[in-house]
């Protein structure tokens, strides 16, 4: 019947994603598919993702070969119900949701109506896999809906998903610190009074890999699943899979294993350029390298595993050098005139607002004005097309500590839209919401210039790296009392300077010091006063 047969669609995989690239079919025409299994896998000019069946059956048939791009929404294959044959043209489809998969039979008899699944949320359109950081209920607590049931770390965002349903956490399937794709079952809940069934660690099927499954394997992988994030980081690296050690469920290779492996591999030294020449004499053998032994604590250390946040921050950080050539400016601001401000409205301010008129709402409202007076700043390069896209909007990014285990960097969009008082709500906003672990995808995505403020802890002068895809970012130094040149005297004015790394590649010093000079006229010159009130 027409209602058995389901389509499969091109996925829309971001905002701006229009089309993808079918890379691999993880099944074939014929073979049986189960809710959640990878069935193939898409390249957009974004990201690579694996996407799972949404519908139990049987492949019936494949209607976009390997290669091919087509538009979001496209039909890509028809699933239908177990027995039904293949090859032929089914009965028309329609591209019904996806029914949720069957519930798990429940413990000790209890109707398996009441018994409801937990799976790995998708938190954000790209984000294909979590790491389950931390259970907040143990099996045999009770739960009740909205409570804070667990903790999930991604490589944008760490959140705390709430319970759906009210009851009793009757088994957990997956472990802290295991990273799992989305979908996975994570947990079981049942009703009040159900026996539990332990915390239990899923463990992948002997059997040998189908060909589906084997299109999933690294050509060194030694027949391992590996995930599109391994596989390319283990491919842009050049990694033999042979020396990484899986810390995941039965051996998995979980991303921060490659990542502690190139952390810890000898520096690999580039190749010089072919030449005739020079392809014609043999490569001299390259010396031995002598195996990087694990660390080993002394009597008075520790060793402790990095954190998900460390080591996404090392990735990311490391890439935005080998991306951007950094070049560091500066300029010393005189606060003197908002200081007066600030002292004469911080009382009805804190009454308004709940909250301190500090300076840096002063300062990203000057960097807004200044990114649209200097619209290289506000960019983004792409060598690889030979482009350079220039914003019309101000989506300004802030570094946040997360009481010293890591940055997030929330971004305020639309900025150049807000007043003071505006800037200064919004700052207050995305600094509470990543400190409760509050912030979404979108709320981490999409920033066009950035500023980190170490000014609250007595900075100098610092030189951050590159927010990626960002030109440029700006720091915020500590404000403090010192001496400069007011007309023909000496006075004692608040100062501070203000630290600024940008992208060689999208413009020269002269734009990054007139840059830095619209800020510092308008922090010292403009009414500020009139738009407070």
């Amino acid at each position: 019947m027409a209602d058995d047969v389901h389509a499969v669609t091109m996925p829309k995989l971001g905002e701006t994603v229009t089309e993808g690239t079918l890379s691999q079919w993880m099944k074939a025409v014929g073979d049986e598919v189960a809710f959640d299994d990878p069935l193939f896998e898409v390249s957009t000019d974004k990201v690579d993702s694996e996407v799972p069946s949404a519908y139990d059956g049987v492949l019936l048939e494949v209607l976009v070969a390997e290669g091919e791009t087509v538009p979001v929404g496209t039909v890509l294959a028809k699933i239908g119900p177990a027995g039904a044959a293949t090859g032929g043209s089914p009965a028309p489809v329609q591209a019904v949701p996806a029914a949720p998969p069957p519930p798990a039979p429940a413990p000790n008899g209890e109707a398996a109506a009441d018994v409801h699944t937990l799976t790995m949320p998708k938190l954000g359109e790209t984000v294909t896999e979590g790491t389950l950081s931390q259970w907040m209920k143990a099996v045999g607590d009770e739960v009740a809906f909205d409570d804070p049931l667990f903790e999930v770390s991604t490589d944008k965002v760490d959140s705390e998903v709430p319970s759906p349903y009210d009851g009793v956490l009757l088994e957990v399937l997956v472990a802290e610190g295991e990273t799992v794709p989305v979908g996975t079952v994570l947990a079981k809940i049942g009703p009040a009074g159900a026996a539990t069934g332990g915390a239990t660690t899923p463990t992948p099927a002997a059997a040998a890999p189908t060909p589906a499954r084997a299109a999933m394997q690294s050509g060194n992988g030694q027949g391992r699943l590996l995930s599109p994030v391994v596989r390319r980081l283990v491919a842009e690296n050049s990694l033999d899979l042979a020396s990484v050690t899986g810390t995941g469920a039965g051996g998995r290779i979980r991303r921060e294993d490659v990542l502690a492996a190139i952390a810890t591999a000898p520096a690999r030294t580039q190749a010089p350029s072919a030449t005739p020449a020079a392809s014609a004499r043999p490569a001299p053998a390259a010396p031995p390298t002598a195996p990087v032994a694990a660390a080993v604590a002394g009597d008075r250390e520790e060793v402790v595993p990095l954190s998900r946040i460390r080591l996404v921050t090392a990735e990311r950080m490391l890439q935005s050098k080998q991306t951007s050539p950094h070049v560091w400016t500066s300029v010393e601001v005189d606060l003197e005139r908002i200081e007066i401000i600030r002292q004469k409205h911080k009382a009805q301010f804190r009454k308004d607002e709940g909250a301190s008129l500090t300076y840096l709402p002063f300062i990203a409202r000057a960097a807004c004005d200044a990114l649209r007076a200097h619209p290289a700043v506000n960019a983004s390069v792409d060598i690889a097309s030979k482009t350079m896209t220039f914003h019309k909007f101000v989506n300004l990014a802030i570094a946040v500590d997360l009481d010293e285990r890591g940055l997030m960097a929330p971004v305020i969009k639309d900025a150049d839209a807000l007043n003071l008082r505006g800037m200064a709500r919004a700052v207050r906003r995305v600094g509470e919401a990543a400190k409760a672990k509050k912030l979404s995808s979108d709320d981490l995505s999409g920033s066009t210039f950035t500023l980190t403020n170490p000014g609250p802890l007595g900075s100098y002068a610092s030189a951050p790296i590159i927010n990626q895809p960002n030109v440029a970012i700006m720091s915020t130094e500590g404000v403090s009392r010192r001496p400069t040149v007011v007309g023909d005297a000496i006075a004692i004015h608040h100062m501070c300077v203000l630290g600024f790394s940008y992208d060689h590649r999208a413009f020269d010093g002269v734009t990054a010091a007139r840059f830095l000079m619209y800020i510092r006229d308008a922090l010292q010159d403009r009414d500020w006063e009139a738009e407070l009130a």
